[in-house]
């Protein structure tokens, strides 16, 4: 006898009943992770032929408003990438002090000109940093590793060795983090933590190295054990579907970059790699 799901059960099981991790958040985390991947590529890539500020500022703005439209917070997603908007002026004082002189120059010393041509490429690179970063924050916000992985393998297809191996190294990283900060406990009660910290840091790491070796091995023991590397085709427990708002979202990234290069050429503004 066959179960009649509901549109709710088959968003969280699938659409073979198999359980995924988490329902989507929204629509954007609702696309398949190998199709995020794959419109960043298209977005990004177009957007590194020009360093200027017209097609990084066009770029940034459509970023927002797609990710607004898409049911992600902007103001959430501005809370997760504050860091961005320190990295920013950091790269634009490096092009505004060392950037190739033109134009009127302002202030030099030595090695340092503060030119015309100086100060446009500084704002152009940091608006254009920004505008790299924040998509692909806000596309793999919510992207479990194992939804990942299983991208990677059913749509991808890539080797399930390497997928599965890789997606255990990401499982793993969190498991050390936890073992340093348990090793760190244990020396502490044993007073071994009072002096030397740059002694004690190497002890760790060397001990954290073996304990990382030792699990990797006890994985691969594992992984060949379940016959990964053969030529049987396996199976997947979380079907990893394909639709066609996967279609759409590489579209719409190759679109935005379109958008923001073409408004650049329009303004006089396209410098091929700010040449």
């Amino acid at each position: 006898m066959s179960v009649k799901l509901s549109s709710k059960e088959e968003e969280i099981l699938g659409p073979l009943g198999a359980p995924t991790l988490l329902p989507p958040p929204s629509f954007l985390a609702s696309i398949n992770p190998l199709a995020r991947l794959l419109a960043l590529a298209a977005l990004s890539t177009p957007l590194m032929v020009s360093v200027d500020w017209v097609s990084g500022v066009v770029a940034l703005v459509l970023e927002l408003l797609i990710l607004a439209a898409s049911g992600l917070s902007v103001r959430y997603l501005l809370k997760r990438t504050w860091f961005l908007f320190l990295i920013a002026p950091l790269t634009a004082l490096t092009m505004l002090l060392y950037a190739h002189p033109g134009g009127y120059e302002y202030w030099s010393w030595g090695l340092m000109h503060i030119t015309e041509n100086s100060v446009e490429l500084a704002s152009a690179t940091m608006v254009r940093v920004v505008a790299l970063a924040l998509p692909a924050v806000g596309l793999f916000l919510h992207t479990d590793p194992t939804q990942m992985a299983d991208a990677l393998a059913q749509n991808g297809r890539l080797p399930s060795r390497f997928v599965l191996a890789s997606l255990s190294a990401v499982r793993m990283s969190g498991q050390l983090l936890s073992e340093w900060r348990v090793m760190e406990l244990a020396r502490r009660a044993r007073g071994l933590s009072d002096s030397g910290r740059v002694r004690r840091l190497g002890q760790m790491s060397f001990a954290l190295l073996v304990l990382a070796l030792r699990r990797a091995a006890d994985l691969s023991t594992a992984m060949e054990a379940r016959g990964f590397g053969s030529e049987i085709p396996r199976s997947w427990a979380r079907p990893s579907p394909w639709r066609g708002r996967d279609w759409m979202a590489i579209l719409v990234g190759a679109l935005v970059a379109a958008a923001a290069l073409g408004a650049a050429v329009a303004a006089g503004t396209f410098r091929w790699f700010g040449l």
